[in-house]
């Protein structure tokens, strides 16, 4: 069956096949695979077509009420948004810098930070889009070598420009499924003209 749109209906389907398939993920031991390959589609698109002025779709333009409402929600604290609103838990922010990409990934977050209340929405989504579009993403096992805890790198742009530097985030796997359930929570409350496909 064709999508509605990209925005709402797409990430939609994706949540049933995350949430059809998690016992069968679970048993296999890919719950983190199968949670990495939903979000990477559903993060990605609905983000780009709510925020690119120019993209093919023109998604941005047709649906300015859903735009109006992601920018505000952009606009907003993370920890107290409607993708978060509860404590920073796992959520750490940092910077990694170039003279440090060759060391071990233990060693980025060794000076990352609990995430701070004035950290914007924008900052995080742009950062996690990022990592996922890019293939910016590690991850730190616990002592049985399961996956424990995720790291998203982003590139650090000073007035445009690249510097060499890397932002960091890091999650435990349990808290960034809470997020990417949130997010597209988030995407079904939107009003999408219907003639928008």
């Amino acid at each position: 069956m064709n999508y509605n749109n990209f925005i709402q209906d797409f990430p939609n389907r994706c949540e049933g096949i995350l949430k059809d398939y998690k016992d069968r993920a679970c048993k296999n031991g890919r719950e983190v695979t199968h949670m990495f390959a939903i979000a990477s589609a559903a993060i990605t698109i609905p983000f780009a077509r709510l925020i690119e002025k120019e993209h093919p779709s023109q998604d941005k333009k047709k649906c300015q009420q859903a735009a109006s409402k992601f920018a505000n929600l952009c606009d907003k604290y993370f920890l107290s948004s409607s993708l978060w609103g509860t404590s920073t838990k796992s959520w750490k922010y940092g910077l990694v810098k170039k003279d440090d990409i060759e060391r071990k990934k233990e060693y980025w977050i060794t000076n990352a930070s609990s995430l701070s209340d004035d950290t914007k929405v924008l900052e995080v989504l742009s950062i996690i889009r990022n990592a996922l579009a890019h293939g910016s993403i590690f991850t730190l096992p616990n002592n049985d070598d399961q996956i424990e805890n995720i790291i998203l790198f982003s590139k650090e742009k000073i007035r445009g420009k690249y510097s060499g530097n890397f932002n960091l985030l890091t999650v435990s796997v349990k808290d960034f499924n809470e997020l990417l359930l949130n997010w597209i929570n988030f995407l079904k409350n939107l009003e999408i003209p219907p003639e928008v496909n």
